[in-house]
């Protein structure tokens, strides 16, 4: 296999046309692994990288700048952590080349992959190379694009069969007791005998029979979450962190603490009882239903698999206690329905910006319970305060003013550089005309026009007898390579109008985002998504926003600079 694999490099770095590799490509390189492929000892991420590293290496056009590799994520849609990393780097024209394996590591949805390949790759000038696939969007043609599409057509088929073959031999397992998740459950173990079989962790048992006895007592969950925090008990999270596990949930470099969903969850799990509940979240891709939550009538339980952490007494008296604190939320809850309610119109776009948590807005009331007020806090500093993070928080009402302030100012501004870059192309301009220029390019038109007349008079001369076929076919050729170089020297002449114009065309964008938003009296969610990319919280409760279409502003900006110097 590994030779046919260079022969096809050989082959394919033999048909690169020579001025190809003038261009030097910033290239990257993309490998995915999922879980089904985890069998194909060819298809390991480490294989993968090898074999492209190898291709690259013998292709001089080809630097590479990145390595982005999603493990673990399946090929039906493309969302997935490593591949948008990689399309932001080529959004920010870091990248311009990718090469992958085969075409099933970009995607194995035949619609997906085909808009990716056809439409994406064009638009951000993307060059795509599949090696196995001896696929290059460089070179392709009507046959090889035949080609790629019944390649994409089978792997879509194999996707989804292999979907059918997983889905039901998982189902299988779960029917029969066996726990099929990817993580044990805090308090146990997976047996080393048998990876199905959970066993109880004789180190995190014991901080789940606290819990349950601590909420037997009446501690609530946050009083709960405290204690387990300042007694410096790792938390689910940081106890796999702690074995060198990596997960989505600690991947970043900080401590994992406890907070009130890890105790709920630990309080509501009949794992803990000895029994298994499971597909409680599920997705189908031969039938075309994407991942989601199951209803509880949907999943799948089986009793007494394992041995239990805790008893039905206890579990039961722990389960009243938690109806009972529902029921009370709820009922307070519903005192205060009368009043004021808010939506969170910056939803994930407003972070913290020291542990990165979105910004959570809370809702408060006076101590007559009469009036309501709209507060975004940092939910880290609130459940775990400065163990975590800082302070912050900012009333609703001063941010909605902040935020929208700061886009009038940036609308401002905008204005003030349109303004700007209108007034020394217009200085631009008559500097062209004083000089003669644009005298040049009308004169230039003019014998342009005069040579095309004189080419097509030369025909009639020839049909008439006038000329015969070898001084018409010299006269032609002066008269065309005359009119060549004419032309020529129109486009240079012309070059520095077009060239200046064309950024008039780059304020457009910007042109429209004015004129539909400037003369907004209050903040809304579709302003806030037409013109911010995120915003955060700092330390001194000061906001830092960064703006959409900055690097349109910015090419704004370097020509005006650029004109400057010019017209000086």
């Amino acid at each position: 296999m590994a030779r046919t694999s260079n022969r096809r490099q050989r082959a394919a770095a033999q048909s690169v046309p020579q001025e190809q590799i003038a261009k030097v490509y910033e290239t990257a390189i993309y490998v995915r692994l999922s879980r089904e492929d985890n069998l194909n000892n060819s298809d390991s991420i480490e294989n993968q990288t090898a074999l492209l590293e190898s291709y690259i290496a013998n292709r001089p056009y080809l630097r590479l700048v990145e390595t982005f590799s999603d493990n673990g994520y399946t090929g039906t849609d493309f969302d997935r952590p490593e591949w948008q990393r990689l399309m932001d780097a080529v959004q920010q024209k870091k990248i311009n080349c990718i090469v992958v394996k085969d075409l099933s590591r970009l995607g194995r949805n035949y619609i997906e992959t085909g808009e990716f390949l056809e439409k994406i790759c064009p638009f951000f000038g993307i060059r795509f190379i599949a090696v196995n696939d001896n696929f290059d969007t460089d070179t392709v043609e009507a046959n090889g694009q035949l080609s790629v599409s019944l390649s994409n057509i089978i792997n879509d088929y194999y996707a989804k069969d292999i979907s059918r073959k997983v889905s039901s031999a998982l189902r299988s397992k779960m029917e029969d007791g066996e726990f099929i998740g990817a993580w044990e459950k805090y308090g146990y173990f997976k047996s080393p005998d048998n990876k199905n079989q959970l066993i109880v962790n004789p180190d995190t048992a014991p901080v789940v029979r606290m819990i349950y006895e601590w909420r037997s007592e009446g501690m609530s969950y946050m009083g709960i979450n405290k204690k387990l925090n300042d007694m410096g008990i790792p938390s689910p999270g940081q106890y796999k962190a702690d074995r060198g596990i990596v997960t989505n949930n600690n991947q970043k470099s900080r401590i994992i603490l406890w907070n009130k969903h890890m105790v709920t969850d630990i309080l509501r799990d009949i794992t803990y009882l000895g029994h298994l509940a499971q597909r409680k979240a599920a997705q189908c891709l031969y039938a075309g239903i994407p991942f989601h939550r199951t209803e509880e009538k949907d999943w799948i339980i089986v009793e007494n698999t394992h041995e239990p952490i805790i008893n039905k007494e206890l579990f039961d008296k722990v389960q009243e206690i938690n109806t009972q604190a529902v029921a009370k939320t709820k009922e307070n809850h519903g005192k205060y329905d009368h009043l004021p309610k808010a939506v969170n119109i910056y939803g994930k776009k407003f972070t913290c910006a020291d542990c990165g948590s979105v910004m959570k807005l809370v809702r408060s009331f006076s101590t007559k319970k009469d009036k309501v007020y709209f507060t975004f806090k940092c939910p880290t500093y609130a459940e775990h305060g400065t163990r975590a993070c800082n302070a912050k928080k900012m009333r609703k009402a001063d941010l909605d003013e902040a935020v929208l302030a700061s886009i009038k100012a940036q609308f401002d501004l905008f204005i003030d550089c349109q303004h700007t870059l209108e007034q020394l192309l217009a200085m631009k301009k008559a500097q062209v005309k004083k000089s003669g220029q644009a005298n040049e390019a009308k004169a230039l038109k003019k014998k342009i026009e005069q040579k095309k007349a004189l080419f097509s008079g030369l025909y009639r001369d020839l049909r008439e007898g006038l000329l015969d076929e070898e001084d018409y076919s010299q006269t032609r050729e002066v008269i065309m390579a005359e009119i060549t170089r004419l032309e020529k020297q129109l486009v240079e002449v012309e070059s520095v109008k077009n060239e200046y114009e064309e950024q008039l065309h780059g304020t457009r964008k910007w042109d429209a985002l004015v004129k539909k938003y400037y003369e907004a009296s209050e903040i809304s969610a579709e302003l806030v998504d037409a013109m911010i990319e995120t915003m955060q919280m700092n330390e001194d409760n000061s906001l830092s926003i960064q703006f959409k279409h900055m690097d349109a502003f910015k090419a704004v900006l370097d020509t005006i600079e650029t004109l400057r110097k010019e017209v000086a």
